[in-house]
């Protein structure tokens, strides 16, 4: 009797340990999937929002509300582009933890300056967006510069070998992106003054 008691207190013990490893196994695999879903759910809502700016691009009337869709359509596909370019390079570690403060930064100010654009194109005011336009091109003209270079470095870093080569490198889109750093502070006041303006 002692014996079957001992089985069985054992077999238990067995089962249960069996059963939280099968849980713990079961919510690490729900957290993966729930996460991965979450990241095709966000990247099927950027390709969305892509398209729909590139549809607006080419189908909204001729003025200032196309033109601010077609600049915010120009810099989407530049810091798409950067995004890709970046990714590539990732199996790098030198050069990706050299761009990767850069590339952060790049996308830091896309997105103020693309809040910006969506503000002018939904902005039924067309002489205040004509006249915020101008501004609001050099600055993309710029950050697509800066993602230009950004690429530019990722496709010439590839082959350098040592950290002097790839920092070398960096250093122009450095200064690009500190640059842009100013002018998206007067870019966040343009946005936040637009919105009070309303």
């Amino acid at each position: 009797m002692a014996d079957f008691a001992t089985v069985l207190a054992v077999g238990g013990s067995v089962a249960l340990v069996l059963l939280i490893a099968a849980l713990l196994v079961g919510v690490v695999v729900v957290r993966r999937l729930v996460r991965r879903a979450r990241g095709i759910a966000g990247a099927q809502a950027h390709r969305i929002e892509a398209a729909r700016t590139s549809l607006q691009a080419l189908t909204l009337p001729v003025g200032p509300q196309r033109t601010a869709a077609g600049l915010r359509r120009r810099l989407g596909v530049a810091v798409t582009a950067t995004d890709r370019q970046l990714a590539a390079a990732s199996a790098q570690p030198l050069v990706s933890a050299t761009l990767a403060d850069q590339h952060r930064e790049l996308r830091r100010l896309a997105a103020a300056l693309d809040e910006h654009l969506r503000g002018l194109q939904r902005d039924p005011d067309a002489v205040r967006v004509r006249a915020a336009l101008p501004e609001a091109e050099r600055w993309t003209d710029q950050l697509c510069d800066v993602a230009s270079e950004l690429r530019a470095a990722v496709r010439a870093s590839v082959p350098a070998i040592t950290d002097g080569d790839v920092r070398a490198l960096s250093d122009s889109t450095s200064d690009g992106v500190a640059a842009l750093r100013t002018g998206t502070e007067f870019l966040a006041a343009q946005v936040r003054h637009h919105r009070t303006a309303r």
